[in-house]
């Protein structure tokens, strides 16, 4: 989703009116750096089911597994994170999907269709950066 404008109220109406296929590439969230090494991918979108670690705010360090995803709010549920009310009652506060890590996919054994072709496209594209890349000499400058 590319907005033309720098406004902040225009960056704004544009998440808020997004479509729904928009909004699975803006819910993608930053892989864990051993998963990075064997997978080649930084970025995946997040799916129910993964295990992730909250990077920021009150429940920095918390790990578990993704229970819901609101997709209009760009916020998910993890079952590990909890609040509890005055009454006894406890519930899951929605965290926003940039403070999160993934730090194992839904059927680590058995990729799904969907993810592997999406890892093979990713990293195969990155790999194709690397090759094509100038390489630049630190020769160059005067003695």
């Amino acid at each position: 989703m590319k907005v033309a404008s720098k406004k902040p109220s225009k960056q704004r109406k544009a998440l808020y009116n997004s479509k729904n296929h928009q909004r699975s590439s803006l819910l993608s969230t930053r892989v864990a750096d051993f998963l990075v090494e064997e997978y080649g991918v930084k970025r995946m979108p997040l799916r129910v089911g993964d295990s992730v670690r909250v990077t920021k705010g009150e429940f920095k360090d918390f790990e578990g597994e993704v229970l819901e995803i609101n997709r209009k709010t760009r916020r998910v549920k993890i079952k590990e994170v909890t609040f509890e009310k005055t009454d006894g009652t406890t519930f899951y506060p929605l965290i926003d999907s940039s403070s999160l890590v993934i730090t194992k996919f839904y059927k680590e054994k058995k990729m799904d269709a969907w993810r592997a072709q999406m890892i093979e496209r990713k990293a195969y594209e990155s790999f194709d950066k690397e090759l094509t890349a100038p390489k630049k000499d630190k020769e160059k400058g005067g003695e």
